[in-house]
């Protein structure tokens, strides 16, 4: 147990330290295709809860960039909650997230869309989902939010919805208010939509807690992913507003 703790803790300051890792959230030592090996070597194809537990049996002796399984619940609790018909991720990295909202979307045509900035972690996410049996259920968007707005556009008249019902934020915590607003902006969050932000930015926070009239928050207290002694906050917001339909010129 302690030497595994340890391995994980000397993992968790060379992702900190490294200077890729933070610019384009993926580590130096290749953990990432190292945990796909392993779960394609561990896990039973078409399972995802196999899937799940393997990468978490993975993270005991290497820290990832997954939200984990404390505050892994809470946003399971609120995609059940939810049931949403079609949902936005903000933050692929590996896909553990993605399966576990996917997993939880009780509706037959419902989908997830999840956007990626690395194209290294798009391909390890698009083979984990693939296994975890959402080839179809999950679709893997490379970019950030602002580089695929046109596309996500697409993706909502495709779907014949006029916006996102559900939204997980769990990529860079400094893009969470700007890129809360761009949704707003473009009409992609309407009345009802529930958004989850993993670990979430201190802007952002503060903008939840005085724009009360606008979002209705919960704040739930944990850990930081596979780190007990790092406190961190999952906020599950619901939006109250009524935006007007955004017309693309």
């Amino acid at each position: 147990m302690f030497p595994q703790i340890l391995s994980r803790l000397w993992s968790y300051f060379v992702f900190l330290c490294s200077k890729k890792a933070r610019l384009t959230g993926q580590s130096p030592d290749g953990r990432e295709i190292a945990l796909l090996q392993y779960v394609l070597k561990n896990a039973e194809k078409g399972n995802a809860e196999a899937v799940l537990g393997a990468i978490d049996d993975y993270t005991r002796r290497v820290w990832l960039m997954n939200i984990g399984k404390e505050a892994g619940s809470i946003l399971e609790s609120a995609v059940q909650r939810c049931n949403p018909r079609l949902a936005l991720e903000l933050g692929t990295y590996c896909g553990y997230s993605a399966i576990k909202i996917a997993s939880k979307m009780a509706k037959p045509e419902s989908k997830l869309i999840s956007l990626e900035m690395n194209p290294a972690n798009c391909n390890v996410a698009k083979a984990m989902k693939e296994h975890a049996g959402h080839a179809t259920k999950v679709e893997i968007v490379e970019g950030t939010l602002s580089d695929s707005l046109e596309e996500l556009c697409e993706i909502l008249e495709d779907e014949g919805v006029p916006y996102f019902d559900f939204i997980f934020m769990d990529h860079s915590k400094q893009s969470y208010l700007s890129d809360f607003m761009l949704l707003k902006e473009r009409g992609m969050i309407g009345k009802g939509t529930v958004i989850v932000a993993n670990n979430v930015g201190m802007d952002f926070f503060n903008y939840l807690r005085i724009n009360l009239e606008e979002l209705e928050t919960e704040e739930h207290k944990c850990s930081a992913e596979y780190l007990s002694l790092l406190p961190s906050t999952v906020t599950v917001s619901t939006y109250k507003a009524d935006l007007p339909i955004f017309i693309s010129t």
